[in-house]
């Protein structure tokens, strides 16, 4: 049972939806075989346990992080898929930390021999997307489905495209990579929701649209052409307003609390591994539209914040549309899973 380096395995760019350069050496890759001495499948990462022994015949043990329990489940990984006892074999980049045995699962061979490659839940939105196949189906009626997003690009540590006021750019010189709001388990906002490679459900009955993000089970009502009034249940979101022209969904919301990570988290591709704040004049406006064939949603954004930014900030995501079928997984959010993935980040010098 042997510990391997396998360089130059997996590209960052694969790995773009985590800060893995503050936890995980993309270019070091390692493979253990050994015998699981724990399982936990948990949100917003889950971890196993595994003993090596070298051939020497001592034994280490390794721990695995691992994908949220949607990911995991949408790859084939149910709860007897590993068990505890069986041998396995799992590679995937070597932590950074100097003083841990850990690396980030992305190929799990299990006791029967299957291997289950994790990182094809970054693209499985564009893997199996389909067709809007209903006939007669006209108008915003056209874009009531279920959607799913992807990963996209490399991560830039220590870069954001968003331009930052002085204010902005002191906040982010302060982040603690080991005091996040996300260790809490306190759910990102917009636009940062929008980044994970997680099921999105645009429902509309009527007038009445909800947008439902798979990721903290996040759920976003509004009526066309009603601003939604001031209370407690929707100001976490904004106080949001919605019309339909031109073929375009468009929903403006404003009114968010300030908040620690409001414009950008340090596992999205505009926080690049550092959160950044926003303030009580935050303001963003989203705009979907679908192509031809209705596979692709497009959501579009601009978010402004005269606090943190010098600029909007303009950014457009693509999801895909997947079968209806295709099971939303519930988000409950794990404190003390959060707080271990996040102190396995290595602090800088």
């Amino acid at each position: 049972m042997l510990v391997l380096p396998l360089l130059g395995f997996l590209s960052t760019s694969v790995l773009a939806h985590h800060s893995f350069a503050t936890h995980y050496d993309a270019s070091n890759i390692v493979e253990v075989s050994g015998v699981l001495t724990s399982i936990e499948l948990r949100n917003p990462h889950s971890f196993f346990m595994v003993n090596v022994r070298s051939g020497e015949g001592s034994v280490e043990s390794w721990e695995v992080e691992g994908h949220a329990v949607g990911l995991l489940r949408r790859e084939g990984i149910s709860d007897t898929t590993f068990l505890v006892g069986d041998v396995v074999t799992i590679s995937g980049p070597k932590g950074r930390r100097k003083d841990k045995n850990l690396l980030f699962g992305s190929n799990l061979q299990a006791a029967d021999g299957t291997v289950f490659h994790t990182m094809n839940a970054l693209r499985r939105g564009s893997k199996d997307r389909i067709f809007d196949a209903r006939s007669g189906v006209t108008g915003l009626d056209r874009f009531a489905g279920r959607y799913l997003g992807t990963t996209r690009g490399s991560q830039r540590i220590g870069h954001t495209p968003m331009l930052l006021t002085d204010a902005g750019m002191g906040a982010r010189a302060k982040f603690n990579v080991h005091d996040t709001p996300g260790m809490n388990c306190i759910a990102p906002n917009l636009p940062s929701i929008f980044y994970p490679p997680y099921l999105f459900d645009i429902r509309v009955d009527g007038d009445q649209v909800v947008l439902h993000h798979e990721y903290y089970d996040v759920a976003r009502p509004f009526v066309l052409g009603v601003s939604a009034q001031p209370t407690s249940e929707v100001s976490e979101y904004g106080y949001r307003s919605g019309r339909f022209e031109e073929n375009t969904l468009i929903v403006d919301s404003s009114g968010f609390s300030a908040m620690l990570a409001g414009l950008a988290g340090n596992l999205d591709a505009n926080g690049n591994g550092a959160d950044i704040p926003s303030s009580d004049q935050k303001r963003i406006v989203e705009r979907y539209s679908l192509n031809a064939d209705g596979s692709e949603l497009a959501i579009s954004y601009t978010v402004e914040d005269s606090v943190y930014l010098r600029e909007p900030y303009t950014d457009t995501l693509v999801y895909y549309r997947v079968s209806a079928e295709t099971p939303f997984y519930d988000f409950p959010c794990d404190k003390d899973i959060s707080l271990r993935s996040t102190l396995n980040a290595q602090l800088p010098d």
